[in-house]
């Protein structure tokens, strides 16, 4: 089994003007506690980015949440440690960030700028879609054995026993749950938060 990680750039640090406001973004939109760079050297090899167009740059973001990691640079270093026979997989998705508007035709050019400078047999980028619509920009095809586990509105809803569960808490959900799931896993790859925890 090999892990892939959601939101997996919400290891990064914080815009400098998000910090003072970590007390209320960390526990809704924290989901790894690890850097791309860590995940990397842990044999991570599947990552799902959310990403918003901030001040004429592509940042990372989740929610609340923006990073000060620039995405191109992120993903160039990540495609520098992909390998034929351990590619690195990534789905891209534009972010309905609570700062930001939705810039659709700029991660239109984001992601044409990305299928020709990094998308390679060892750096696939398996689906690139836009938060809370239908619209998937770039599809490659590539289908892999995935299973994914993470808390979303929809677990909340349908399968939170208690009133925290039904709570954006992703920590809390991996802490609880991680353990069954890793145990219980029977694809190739492994998406979770915090997918360190048992």
């Amino acid at each position: 089994m090999i892990y892939g990680t959601h939101n997996s750039a919400t290891g990064g640090k914080l815009l400098w003007w998000l910090k003072p406001l970590a007390w209320l973004i960390n526990p809704t939109s924290k989901c790894q506690d690890r850097t791309i760079a860590d995940q990397l050297s842990d044999g991570v090899k599947l990552f799902n980015l959310q990403v918003a167009y901030v001040g004429g740059k592509w940042r990372f973001s989740h929610g609340l949440a923006i990073y000060k990691e620039d995405v191109i640079e992120t993903l160039a270093m990540m495609k520098a440690c992909a390998t034929k026979d351990e590619p690195i997989y990534v789905q891209l998705y534009l972010d309905r960030c609570f700062w930001c508007k939705l810039d659709i035709e700029e991660f239109e050019f984001l992601i044409e700028q990305l299928k020709v400078e990094l998308c390679s047999d060892e750096f696939i980028m398996l689906d690139s879609w836009v938060e809370g619509t239908k619209y998937h920009p770039y599809c490659s095809g590539v289908r892999i054995s995935l299973e994914e586990h993470y808390w979303s509105l929809g677990w909340g809803k349908m399968f939170g026993k208690t009133w925290l569960d039904k709570l954006p808490l992703p920590k809390r959900h991996a802490k609880k749950y991680n353990a069954k799931y890793k145990s219980e896993c029977e694809k190739e790859y492994l998406m979770l938060d915090y997918y360190n925890y048992e």
